[in-house]
Parts: structure tokens; sequence; C-alpha cells
């Protein structure tokens, strides 16, 4: 009897029918289109699921493959199972190189898939618990709460003052929300972005990123999102595989997605943070927003990270104080930063980080102060792990 749960990646009815027939009364089945893909992952994790069945069909045979890698990538003591509906040499192939560990005939008989998959729970690794609670999570992801914060100072800040932290540290600042050639506020460009990566992520490894990315600051590496912009929907899959193997080159990613499709940012990647940050200036408004985005967001977090609010813009002589900021949003205020205008302004016109066009400023102190506290975090994780 298969007593743990199952996942079952499928797009056709009858598939769907034929699983549910073949393994009634053996366990609960879990059943999710591979166009979320998020929500896949954020599954395996909360039933603790070792087995994850992925359905390929002759009209979409690459997205398929593409989940099944993701799926292997993100998850490697999982077993991938393909289900076809034809099987020949070629298909077979693609399978296993994709991830797939074994593949099975659509409608072919219930015991024998029953048989297949419980021999396939048993052969287990016998670390797979470690490895299901030690998996990497490092990454920071930072949301704003409206489109006047400006996400992309606060990470630029906080990626180099991690790096300024860290020294030995492999740290890489994304910018999702980037517009043109433009990385951040920096005077920085490459010609290599997120979606020239995403094109190709089978072809993403360590010589592909020292090539393409030169340093910015020692140890501190930047990545546009160039042009289109679009990363989910469709190209979840193509975006998991890059993530999963950024998470294993660096020590920290930092990622700023911004206020425009931060939700469906934190719903995709949520799975892998290890701390939210939520911007938002101190206005009332905003204040009321983020109670409501992080109830949104939590049930795609995992069950470790932390979820903090920055203050961007704060004036400690104007109400409300931090203390009843916090105890209005639920979370713990991590940084209230100052708007310290001018020197936040030289900064943007010069391209550069404000901890070294105004390293005594009120805000560098305070964004040097956030950085310290992340990697306090992190280091109490990895002692208690």
């Amino acid at each position: 009897m298969i007593e743990e749960s199952l996942l079952a990646v499928v797009e056709e009815s009858g598939t769907e029918t034929w699983l549910d027939q073949a393994l009634q009364d053996v366990g609960r089945l879990e059943k999710v289109s591979r166009a979320d893909l998020g929500r896949v992952l954020r599954l395996l994790e909360a039933t603790s699921a070792g087995v994850a069945l992925v359905e390929v069909s002759e009209t979409d045979a690459d997205q398929a493959m593409a989940v099944i890698t993701a799926l292997s990538n993100a998850r490697p003591w999982v077993t991938v199972v393909a289900l076809c509906r034809l099987v020949d040499q070629d298909t077979l192939l693609q399978c296993m190189r994709a991830g797939a560990r074994d593949c099975v005939v659509v409608g072919s008989d219930a015991a024998e898939l029953r048989d297949r998959l419980r021999r396939h729970q048993l052969v287990r690794p016998a670390h797979w618990e470690e490895e299901l609670h030690s998996q990497r999570r490092n990454l920071v992801l930072v949301a704003g709460v409206d489109r006047r914060v400006d996400t992309a100072f606060l990470t630029q800040n906080l990626a180099a003052a991690l790096s300024e932290s860290n020294a030995a540290s492999r740290i890489l600042a994304i910018d999702v929300a980037s517009r043109n050639d433009q990385i951040f506020h920096l005077d920085g460009h490459n010609s290599f972005d997120l979606g020239q990566l995403l094109s190709s992520p089978d072809t993403l490894d360590q010589t592909l990123i020292d090539n393409a990315l030169e340093e910015f600051r020692p140890g501190l590496r930047l990545l546009a999102g160039g042009e289109g912009g679009d990363f989910l929907g469709d190209r979840g899959a193509d975006l998991f595989i890059a993530l999963s193997r950024l998470m294993n080159m660096f020590d920290l990613i930092v990622l700023n997605v911004g206020s425009e499709q931060h939700s469906a940012w934190v719903k995709s990647i949520g799975v892998h943070v290890k701390d939210l940050l939520v911007a938002a200036n101190p206005e009332v408004v905003q204040l009321r927003s983020v109670r409501e985005h992080v109830g949104d967001w939590r049930p795609h977090l995992p069950s470790g990270s932390h979820v903090h609010l920055v203050l961007d813009g704060h004036e400690s002589a104007l109400p409300p104080s931090v203390d009843e900021i916090a105890e209005s949003t639920g979370l713990d205020v991590a940084a209230a930063l100052p708007m310290d205008w001018k020197s936040r302004l030289e900064a943007i016109n010069l391209g550069m980080p404000m901890q070294e066009s105004a390293a005594k400023s009120p805000y560098s102190k305070k964004i040097r102060a956030l950085a310290a506290a992340l990697l306090g975090v992190e280091q109490k994780q990895k002692k208690r792990a």
C-alpha cells in the first residue's frame, strides 16, 4: 500500500481519470497543472511527497521536459516519473535526460503502476529526510507594496551592504523590474540579462556566469531583467531551472521584483525564499495594504522563511511610530530608512551605492544594520541546522 502523498502534474482529463482509478484507496493524490509550477513545489514541500508524476504529450513535449528538469533540479531527492501515451526510444531518452527515473504508459495496468511506485519509494535514498530539511534556501526577495516605493534603490544598496559585510561571499543582485539597459540605479551594464539566461537554462553553469557577468564590486554581480520582462507563465519552468542552479552558484541572491508583479513572483518562486522584505513608505494607505499583501503571500512561503517590513522614507518626528507600525501590520520592522534625499539623489546621479557616495549618511548606517541583521538570521539558521 502506498501510504504517502503523490503529486501528479497532468493536463489531460483522461490521464487524470486513469490515475484516480489506478491509485484509488492507495494514498492521497495531489493534482496540479504544470502552468503553476510554484504550486507543484509548494505541494512537494507541504506533503513531503517523494514521487512526482509528470504527463508528457506529443504536442507539448518540450514544456513537459522543462517541468521534469525543473523538478529534478529544485528537488533532487524526488523521484520524477514520466507519464506518456506512447513510449518510443527517443521519448524515453528525452525523459531520462530531463531527469525522470521511470516512464509509465498512460492506461497501463493499475497493479503494475502501483507496484512500480512502491518500488521507487522503497529505494529512495537513505538521506532523503536530511535533504528535505536542509535544502539550500538563500534567496532574499524585495517587493514593494506601491509603485512609488523605490525597491531598486533599496535592493542595490542592500546587496552592496551584504557584500561589504561578508567579503568572502558570492552575491548576485537581480533587478527583474529594470528598464531598458539600466540595472537598478547603478552605473553597471551587462550585455547578458535574465531573459537571455532563460532562453537556454540548460547551458547555465559557473563558467557562463563568470564570463557573462562582470563583478560590479568584489564578490557582487548584477543581472538585469532585460526586455520583455515576462518571466512567469509558460516560462515558469525555465525560471525554476535557472534559479535553482544560480542558488547553488552563489552564497546569496537578492531579487528585486518591484511592485507591479510582486504577487505573481511570490506565488511562483516563494518556495525558495529565505527572507521576504516588504518595502513601504510610511503612508497610512500603504501600511494598511501591507497586512493584506502579506496574508496573500504567506501560504506561498516555506515554513522557515522570514517576512520583514522595511520602511523607506521614515521620519522619526512624525507619527505613526515604528512600534505602532509594527503592531498595525503584524510584522517586525527590520529597518526604518530615512529619506535622506540629498545623499539619495547624489547616489542615483552618480550611479553608485550610497555606502560609497555618502558612507556616513543616516541611510547608509541603517542599510548596513539591515544587512547585518539579515546575515545574523542566516548564521542562526546554519547553527540550528
